[in-house]
């Protein structure tokens, strides 16, 4: 079993690392006006958005900052350090601070929305870059981003405001949604391996007991989607789960747990991923559905994007039991067989039997191949 995940992994790695992001660098960024594309296809042509996102260049800043330390490829950082201008160029509010969520293709401000999940893959982004490339650069627009996060989106409740104005005026007070927490406990996590000592483990312990306490049903051992100010499920949509989120959070859990010495965390970890395997999982095609029914655990979606099963893939290499590995095996399977091919290309999304619904990549998936792939290299070392 393991030298066959080992070369699965092997095959997985060296695509995305030798094919995908020299793709990514070679018609990713836009060589007219900076910045980098939505979407392309398997051509390199890009789609037809009007916009720049945030939130993609922090990811991307991830990727590329990760990989010029791993690989040692100069294109690698070249690209890192254009995606770090550009951010910090284009998309910082000089007079109101954060970060814009959205700027025009010649780098003019159209969104003004100050975003929390945008928020937290930028000082994903940033972490990253200054551990590997930049710190000196980054670790400035490090501390403003934090000091934006405390001062403007942290709410009284332990929670934070999701969307706000240019001015910070709340736009959700009444709701409350578990993913973009999420990724700023990720982001968190990241800041406490960068920078070690007790820093920022106040941030990270304040999410981990949001999780808990409000987005985490401990009976039923499912991850509640959408909140209303109560923390009480949404009238309309708080029946959606998704599995993939509930895989993240096991991987996450697993990486509290190191962080804080709380080995308590590993274990509810793992009771989540068997969980939420039994009704993720696809039995009849494998691979993972997007969408679950809380109320019954009953399929909401059938549809299968790359996202879900990259995060199954993470999970299962920090929970190695026997039965975990035949799924690591079937879906490193199932990602070279059915999403990234040979090329470096991918496929987004397919229906449940494995028709494809959309040839567009979105680049930011480029996050979930390259974290699945650490993961892996990680679990093939130990």
């Amino acid at each position: 079993m393991t030298p066959l995940i080992t070369k699965l992994s092997y095959d997985f790695f060296r695509t995305f690392t030798d094919k995908t992001l020299p793709f990514l660098s070679e018609h990713g960024w836009d060589k007219k006006y900076g910045g980098l594309f939505e979407t392309l296809d398997s051509q390199g042509k890009n789609g037809p958005e009007n916009f720049r996102r945030v939130m993609v260049h922090g990811r991307q800043l991830f990727v590329f900052s990760r990989w010029s330390a791993l690989t040692g490829d100069k294109t690698f950082e070249r690209m890192a350090n254009n995606i770090f201008a550009y951010l910090i160029t284009n998309f910082w509010d000089v007079d109101h601070e954060g970060w814009y969520s959205r700027v025009t293709v010649d780098g003019k401000p159209l969104d003004l929305t100050k975003d929390l999940y945008a928020h937290a893959f930028v000082l994903f982004g940033l972490v990253h870059y200054a551990e590997y490339i930049g710190k000196r650069d980054a670790e400035p627009w490090i501390r403003k981003t934090i000091r934006v996060l405390q001062e403007h989106f942290l709410r009284s409740d332990g929670s934070y405001k999701e969307k706000m104005n240019r001015c910070f005026l709340d736009k959700t007070d009444n709701q409350r949604s578990q993913n973009p927490h999420m990724h700023l406990l990720e982001a968190a996590l990241a800041l406490s391996k960068c920078y070690e000592g007790n820093q920022y483990s106040s941030l990270v312990k304040s999410l981990l007991t949001l999780f808990c306490e409000t987005f985490l049903d401990k009976k039923k051992l499912i991850i509640r989607e959408y909140l209303n100010r109560n923390f009480n499920p949404n009238k309309e949509i708080g029946h959606i789960i998704e599995p993939g989120h509930h895989y993240e959070w096991a991987w996450l859990l697993n990486w509290t747990a190191e962080t804080l010495d709380q080995p308590e965390l590993k274990g509810l970890g793992a009771r989540i991923l068997s969980q939420s395997l039994e009704f993720g999982w696809d039995k009849e095609f494998e691979g993972v559905f997007d969408q679950i029914n809380a109320k019954d655990v009953t399929i909401l979606k059938s549809s299968k994007r790359l996202w879900p099963v990259l995060e199954l893939i993470k999970a299962l290499c920090v929970y190695p039991s026997e039965l975990n590995l035949i799924y690591l095996r079937n879906c490193l399977e199932t990602v070279l067989e059915h999403y990234l091919k040979e090329t470096g290309t991918w496929v987004e999304h397919y229906t449940q039997n494995w028709q494809v619904l959309s040839d567009k990549m979105p680049v930011s998936s480029a996050y979930h191949l390259g974290m699945a792939c650490l993961e892996l290299e990680k679990f093939n070392d130990s």
